[in-house]
């Protein structure tokens, strides 16, 4: 089967036509867009048409991967705190709790951190980088990702485990797209260097797969981009059964199991209940399910579950 035919079953009609009207050089050597597509993006039958007017981008990132150019790494002998004063910022490394809950106080009513609510300690190494004259940054009327109110103080977070995934957090929070991908969460953006004196400061793998970054889109530790629906501390819920969980794939079952955002409808058990026990009154409010029927209507492309009739 050739590239276009596998595009268009994984990826939609709509992305193998845009693979057939901008790819036609890659596209001559059969075996290497979709070759391409599947180590770096989860299968997706929606996938262009949900870049949110990325396509340059998306474009730019796919003829990056084919010339397989990778920015080079500059090595520093100077440790994460002393390159990030040279940057303009004061980094301070959290060790308990304790040193979280210093921060709330830099952030909005409403755009606090998830990583405020506890425990992120267990998943990930957390820093915090404040501007030093932050005192003197006022807030933008028309808030930017990376304008100089929202970068002047930045959490940054690498998951713990064998390979470990940077995200860099802004104080504008969830007031502008993509809040955890600041500087499209590449160290090097801040400073030269820095990559590679956090890895050797913290005895760590840093993972990336490009300078950039999609909306709605979560980079895992499998190196791919999946599509998610919404985020709830650090989870990342996303279509075809799929949760990222600590930057972890957990993929379940469609046999017998509807993903609905955090809510889980088991049909073969008859249970309704949220991921990790969210407290969330909707699965008491249905009761004992009786029967679960699935309707799927083919010219939106949408399901729908009635349960008890």
């Amino acid at each position: 089967m050739n590239d276009l035919k596998l595009i268009k079953k994984y990826y939609g009609e709509e992305t193998m036509h845009y693979c057939r009207d901008n790819f036609a050089t890659i596209l001559e050597e059969p075996g290497k867009l979709i070759s391409i597509l599947e180590r770096t993006f989860a299968h997706d039958k929606y996938l262009i048409q949900c870049l949110n007017h990325e396509e340059d981008e998306f474009k730019s990132f796919i003829y990056e991967q084919a010339s397989c150019k990778k920015m080079e790494l500059v090595s520093s002998p100077k440790n994460p705190f002393e390159l990030m004063d040279e940057a303009g910022y004061t980094l301070y490394e959290c060790k308990c709790e304790e040193d979280i809950q210093v921060f709330k106080k830099y952030y909005a009513k409403g755009e606090e951190l998830c990583t405020f609510r506890g425990g992120r300690l267990d998943s990930c190494y957390v820093f915090f980088a404040v501007k030093k004259n932050v005192k003197e940054i006022k807030r933008f009327d028309k808030p930017r990702r990376e304008d100089e109110y929202g970068t002047s103080v930045i959490s940054i977070q690498f998951s713990r485990g064998s390979v470990n995934i940077v995200s860099m957090k802004n104080r504008y929070n969830h007031t502008v797209n993509n809040p955890d991908a600041t500087f499209s969460n590449n160290l090097e953006n801040i400073i030269p260097g820095l990559t590679k004196s956090f890895e050797k400061y913290l005895n760590l793998k840093v993972i990336r797969n490009s300078d950039f970054d999609f909306d709605e889109f979560v980079l895992a530790k499998d190196n791919r981009f999946y599509r998610y629906n919404c985020e709830i501390d650090n989870i990342y819920y996303c279509p075809n059964n799929i949760i990222i969980d600590n930057y972890r794939v957990k993929e379940y079952s469609k046999n017998n199991v509807i993903i609905m955002d955090y809510y889980i409808l088991d049909t073969e058990k008859k249970t309704l209940t949220t991921y990790g026990g969210l407290s969330d009154s909707f699965p008491a409010s249905i009761g004992k399910i009786d029967t679960v029927r699935v309707e799927i209507d083919k010219t939106t492309h949408t399901k729908k579950v009635i349960i008890n009739e």
